[in-house]
């Protein structure tokens, strides 16, 4: 059996971004031998800029094209799959919502402003000091 890649390839990396933008998982990807594992793609990120800013990109993608597939199975879901259908969605929209949370994520409003200059904070930092302080 031939071992994993575990140097970085311009082919490997482009196949990983490529597929990452079409949706599939990492540990999919990864699965075949031929593939680098997910430490070494990991790795990879860590030690390539540019493969780093690729990947990035292609996660932002794939929450696109999860998005997509929770449409999808939405549209064709019938009586007897609701329940699997919905498991699958809320999966999906989980991990979208953790891959790319400014377009997918919950939107928390905050219920009123709260507006403290950084010279108040200071302020207020020392009288607490000095409250402490006199016991």
């Amino acid at each position: 059996m031939a071992a994993r890649p575990t140097h970085f390839s311009e082919a490997l990396a482009a196949e990983i971004c490529r597929r990452l933008a079409d949706g599939e998982l990492l540990c999919d990807i990864c699965r075949p031998a031929r593939m680098p594992s997910r430490d070494t793609v990991r790795r990879w990120q860590s030690e390539h800029g540019p493969f780093r800013d690729r990947y990035a990109a292609a996660r932002d993608q794939q929450a696109d094209a999860l998005a997509e597939e929770a449409i999808h199975i939405a549209r064709n879901a019938d009586v007897d799959s609701v329940a699997v259908c919905r498991l699958q969605i809320d999966t999906i929209k989980w991990l979208i919502a953790k891959i790319a949370p400014r377009r997918y994520g919950d939107k928390v409003l905050p219920d009123a402003t709260v507006r403290v200059s950084i010279g108040d904070a200071i302020e207020k930092g020392r009288e607490r000091v000095a409250r402490l302080r006199a016991g």
